[in-house]
């Protein structure tokens, strides 16, 4: 019974969700993690983000296939958080977040520390 409703499911149609959409959920989630000041650009001296006109969903890199995804962010930490686990709850968090709101399986999560932000 379970395959007839995969089926039913097939014949509706095809679901395509963007690069952008998947980056947004990511920059959203990742930026929720405590210890996380912001996403950054991986590419240093990048204008737009000098400017403050690059969107953090745009910072994110999504590799898309038929079967999964994966994604490489980098980050700025706040000075005297853990980074291992500040990274780890990124990783976990995507990945749970992913696979639970678009049903793809997420098979990597690369997250670049890029600096460490000082309290001013």
């Amino acid at each position: 019974m379970a395959n007839n409703k995969r089926e039913e499911k097939e014949k509706l149609g095809s679901v395509k969700i963007q690069n952008e959409v998947l980056g947004t959920i990511v920059a959203v989630a990742a930026s929720k993690i405590p210890g996380v000041y912001k996403i950054t650009s991986n590419f240093v001296g990048g204008i737009a983000e000098l400017l403050g006109k690059e969107h953090p969903e745009r910072r994110v890199k999504v590799k898309l296939s038929e079967e999964n995804v994966s994604f490489e962010l980098a980050i700025i930490v706040n000075y005297g958080v853990s980074i291992p686990e500040v990274t780890w709850q990124i990783q976990k968090t995507i990945k749970e977040t992913i696979e639970k709101q678009t049903g793809i399986k997420v098979i990597k999560v690369d997250v670049n520390v890029r600096g460490v932000h000082l309290e001013d």
